[in-house]
């Protein structure tokens, strides 16, 4: 069955990813599907490398105006508009952990009959994800650990480098920030919370390329009463750990005024505004303008909620092969029993679970179409 794929360009700020390479979009037009790619001056992969494997370009964001037969794929989240969404989506939408606006954004949805296959909720049978890019963000998380602690210890002001730019490869990565590192003698104890998932493994990588062995705990480790006190021995925290249920938070602004060697913080896992964040100590997202903040006299804090982004190109290809052979699935409409029914499942219960006050008669009329 032939399908129309449109891929989206992104509008977050920074944001050079993309979940589609040109390689496989060449893949998905050989196996008889229509690929449109929006132009975008902003993605890693330059427009000419999709036109050149068969690609029809058209303007940015005209996914709007789209057939509604189209399959609007991208990474982030979408703007915050008035108008309805009428088409398949996928991407990561960050709406189903109660966070600022879901009801807003799940509203649009139901609004306009459309249907939301978010990336975070593509799970295999045993719940594990069948894409992500948390080895990335686990990567540059700790390497932003790194140099933050390292301008501290040099006297410099972190934000001054802003804004962070996109390296070419992970080597320029670890090659730029080794060279600062070596200004200082010492070397930081790191602990990394969460080491064994896909971000934790990805914060290890990165330490070892520097000769760091950081202390690695799981979720046996974290089992302790909260705040846990241990945490403030060390140099440098770097949060990976995935949670999915409210929890005794990791620390908190109360015990962070105890006694500490605690300088720098990490939150790779970077939910400050849902109910699941274990660090409940800052109140925003850090930015790739602003990649620090400070929580008390000498602890800083930096939290991207985009941290792959740094490494688009190795981000985007590594994705991407992972997504591929779902998408090449869900295009054959092989959904029952997928990630992709899964997906729309979480989708479905989440909309219905809107409260009355925040759903219209028309949205209501809406959900009960769906679920039919």
């Amino acid at each position: 069955m032939q399908r129309l794929i449109w891929l989206r360009h992104e509008t977050k700020p920074f944001e050079q990813r993309s979940c589609l390479t040109p390689e496989a979009c060449k893949k998905l037009l050989e196996l008889g599907h229509d690929v449109v790619v929006e132009r975008s001056s902003v993605r890693i992969f330059e427009d000419s490398e999709y036109e050149s494997v068969g690609c029809k370009l058209v303007e940015s964001n005209s996914w709007i105006s789209a057939p509604l037969n189209a399959i609007i794929i991208g990474l982030k989240e979408l703007e915050d508009k008035e108008f309805s969404l009428s088409h398949r989506h996928i991407h990561f939408a960050h709406v189903f952990k109660n966070q600022h606006g879901y009801e807003r954004t799940l509203s649009r949805f139901i609004k306009g009959d459309g249907l939301l296959y978010d990336l975070e909720y593509l799970t295999d049978d045993n719940k594990n994800r069948v894409a992500a890019f948390g080895v990335w963000a686990g990567f540059a998380g700790a390497a932003l650990a790194i140099d933050l602690w390292t301008h501290t210890q040099l006297g410099l002001n972190y934000n001054s480098n802003a804004p962070l730019l996109p390296y070419k490869s992970q080597i320029a990565m670890i090659d730029d920030i080794e060279e600062r590192l070596n200004k200082i003698i010492s070397r930081p104890r790191v602990l990394v919370i969460g080491a064994k998932g896909r971000s934790g493994k990805g914060a290890v990588k990165f330490l070892r390329s520097l000769g760091i062995e950081p202390t690695m705990w799981g979720t046996k480790d974290t089992l302790a009463n909260h705040p846990i006190d241990d945490i403030l021995g060390f140099d440098i925290l770097i949060n990976c750990a995935l949670i999915k249920e409210p929890r005794s938070p990791f620390l908190d602004l109360e015990s962070l005024k105890k006694e500490r060697n605690l300088t720098v913080i990490s939150d790779v896992g970077c939910d400050p505004n849902g109910p699941c964040n274990p660090l409940p100590i800052y109140e925003s997202c850090t930015t790739m303008d602003e990649p620090s903040i400070k929580i008390q006299d000498n602890l800083y804090l930096t939290a991207i909620d985009h941290l792959p982004s740094l490494l688009p190109r190795e981000s985007s290809e590594d994705f991407c092969s992972q997504l591929f052979p779902h998408l090449v699935d869900f295009l054959d409409n092989k959904i029952e029993n997928s990630p992709w029914e899964r997906a729309l499942e979480v989708f479905y219960r989440k909309s219905y679970d809107l409260s009355p006050d925040e759903i219209t008669l028309e949205e209501n009329n809406a959900i009960e179409k769906i679920l039919m």
